[in-house]
């Protein structure tokens, strides 16, 4: 609902290049400079500046992409809003779920959701927490199934689903894959094979280790999906995380063992993290059949 001219302004900010922005928009790059031109002129103050790496914004440019940026989000809003009460909409899902919790939500949601409303759109986006967070943020996403993180802003919402529990990935040749639990004691000396530094789970662990005492692990590889840090276990001597309440562990290798990790005190929250304020009756739904698949597990 925004002006062209403001788009292609946001597109460049988020793309950092004339080049790739105009590719993103469909557009030639000289009409986006005549465009970011145009809303100099009318707001009077260089917004962007060309450099040796690329597009980026100046100061007075930073400020008034905060401000577009908002108003943009609560304009779709709006828009979404005003056709979901008028009822000229059929439904756009956009749920999100982390590689453990995928099952769990698309397990729950279909063929239920569909079925209730057969005219719907469903777009699911399968990422680790942190990223989600961000599409949330972003509203790229309007509701994600995730492990909970222990404190959010203000401006997400959050809900506890359900309590789940860490358990070990290793190779089956790896000696640790005999026991039937293991410590984190067991994992001081081990490398890792983790998620993202940001991702909720290893800032979790990292937690823990430090307040035990122990050594910082000792990270090797860093993946930012499960089926990496799955071939990469599988191929090494390396131990990795993985949540098996309501992850199916069907799609495991052979080659590849799960062990329960006793950690006493620390508990795993699962659950829906979404915008505070407006939620569209179709996500309100979905929220409501993954409350009821919670009690159940």
């Amino acid at each position: 609902m925004i002006s062209d001219d403001l788009a292609y302004f946001l597109t460049i900010a988020s793309t950092g290049t004339l080049a790739r922005a105009a590719e993103q928009l469909g557009i030639s790059q000289p009409a986006v400079t005549k465009a970011i031109q145009r809303l100099e002129r009318k707001v009077g103050v260089a917004l962007v500046e060309r450099t040796a790496r690329g597009s980026v914004l100046t100061e007075a440019g930073k400020v008034f992409h905060a401000r577009v940026s908002g108003v943009s989000m609560q304009l779709d809003s709006a828009l979404q809003e005003a056709r979901d009460i008028g009822g000229g909409h059929a439904g756009l899902l956009r749920i999100g779920a982390t590689p453990a919790t995928t099952s769990f939500a698309l397990r729950s949601l279909f063929p239920t959701l569909l079925v209730e409303r057969p005219a719907a759109r469903i777009s699911v986006t399968t990422a680790f927490s942190d990223t989600l967070l961000d599409a949330i943020d972003k509203r790229e996403v309007e509701l994600a199934v995730c492990p909970l993180p222990e404190t959010l802003d203000a401006s997400i919402a959050r809900e506890v689903l359900y309590d789940d529990q860490y358990s070990l990935m290793v190779s089956a040749g790896h000696p640790l894959a005999q026991r039937e639990s293991v410590t984190l004691e067991d994992l001081v000396d081990c490398g890792w094979a983790a998620s993202t530094r940001q991702e909720f789970a290893r800032v979790q662990i990292e937690q823990a280790f430090a307040k035990l005492g122990y050594p910082r692990m000792r990270i090797v590889a860093e993946a930012n999906s499960l089926a990496a840090l799955v071939l990469i276990v599988s191929a090494t001597q390396l131990v990795s995380l993985i949540n098996t309440r309501s992850f199916d562990p069907g799609p495991l290798p052979f080659d590849i063992a799960v062990r329960p990790i006793r950690l006493d005190g620390l508990v795993r929250q699962v659950g829906l993290m979404r915008r505070a304020g407006y939620l569209s009756p179709i996500a309100q739904r979905a929220q409501e059949i993954l409350r009821n698949a919670a009690r159940e597990l």
